[in-house]
Order: structure tokens, then C-alpha cells, then sequence
């Protein structure tokens, strides 16, 4: 009986030296709340939804009017009619925009040619707040333009490759209710 006693205390202050009192228990007190209190920080938030595929950040990025622009000499090859007029256009909004961007975070490229990617990375590269622009045009004088350099790289684990896309982005965001949101994406890397 007394090596029953003797082996059920060791047993519990073994359990017990297993706990650490100098590290407490970790609890997560991350929050899913995205802020975009500042140009360069809706920038690294559109970062972290590449990095995470996380749909729902990106959307919350961009404006309800947003519009992705391309390169006048790219829209007759990857251009959509947005306008139902019967020809490619060099731009498409919203809704286009996140479907593309869904099926690039979860089942790959629409035609097939690419699997869901292992990992995203968008790196942007931006700019010094000196060389951000504002919009001349009539009405749009609120918009902050920012030109960056991007690398968007696309990696593969089982085939060890990856895919990667470079150029320029030209950023117009605008600030409503003390968050700002991307309005238009021009892409101005060539294919």
C-alpha cells in the first residue's frame, strides 16, 4: 500500500513539473480586424491577403467602384467585354476582380494551365511618400496615386517551381471614413 502511495505522489509531481510557471498558457489575442489607416498600410494589408489567400481581406481593400486597368497593347489578349459591346475592353471592376483574384487563392488559374499555387507572395516595393501623386483629373483630386514595382511570385512545393510576374503597379486610393481603399489597379508590366 505504501508503494502505491509512494508511486501515485510521484506520478503527480511528475505531471506537475511538466507545467512551467514561468510561461503561461499562450492565448491568441490576434484580431481578424484589418486596418488601412494609411495608404502604405492598406498596401501591406493587400500584401498579407496574397500571403494568406484570404479573400475576404482583399476584398475589404478595394472600393466599390474599383476598376483593374490594363495596358492598352494587353487587353486584345487578356481583356473581357465588361461593356457587352461585343469587344475586349482594357479594364474590368469589382465582382471580375474578385473572382480572379479567389480563383488564383483557391483552385488556380481559370484556364487551367496553373494549380493553386503552395504559396503567394506579392512584394511590393513603395515608394517614398515625396514620390506619391495626386490625380489632376476634374473630380478625382482626392486620389493618392502610388507607382510600385511588384514581384508577384507563385510557388509549387511537389514540382519545386514557381512562377513569377514583375513590373509596375500604379495605385490610385482613395480615403473614405478614415480607411483607404484601393479604387484603381493599372498594370503597367508588360506580359
Amino acid at each position: 500500500m505504501k508503494t502505491a502511495k509512494f508511486l501515485l505522489i510521484i506520478t503527480l509531481l511528475l505531471l506537475g513539473a511538466c507545467n512551467n510557471p514561468f510561461r503561461p498558457p499562450l492565448i491568441d489575442t490576434s484580431s481578424g480586424v484589418i486596418l488601412s489607416r494609411s495608404p502604405e498600410e492598406l498596401l501591406r494589408n493587400l500584401e498579407k491577403a496574397y500571403r494568406e489567400k484570404n479573400i475576404n481581406i482583399f476584398r475589404r481593400l478595394l472600393h466599390p467602384d474599383y476598376r483593374f486597368e490594363l495596358l492598352s497593347s494587353e487587353y486584345q489578349q487578356i481583356g473581357i467585354d465588361m461593356d457587352g459591346d461585343g469587344r475586349r475592353d482594357s479594364w474590368w471592376g469589382y465582382d471580375h476582380e474578385v473572382e480572379i483574384t479567389r480563383n488564383m487563392f483557391e483552385r488556380g488559374s481559370s484556364d487551367g494551365n496553373f494549380p493553386v499555387a503552395d504559396e503567394i507572395e506579392l512584394r511590393l516595393q513603395i515608394p517614398p511618400q515625396e514620390l506619391w501623386e495626386r490625380d489632376p483629373a476634374d473630380g478625382f483630386e482626392d486620389y493618392i496615386v502610388i507607382p510600385c514595382y511588384f514581384d508577384l511570385i507563385l510557388s509549387y512545393h511537389d514540382s519545386n517551381s514557381s512562377y513569377v510576374a514583375n513590373g509596375v503597379a500604379r495605385f490610385y486610393l482613395v480615403e473614405e471614413s478614415g480607411e483607404w481603399k484601393i479604387i484603381i489597379w493599372r498594370d503597367e508590366s508588360l506580359l
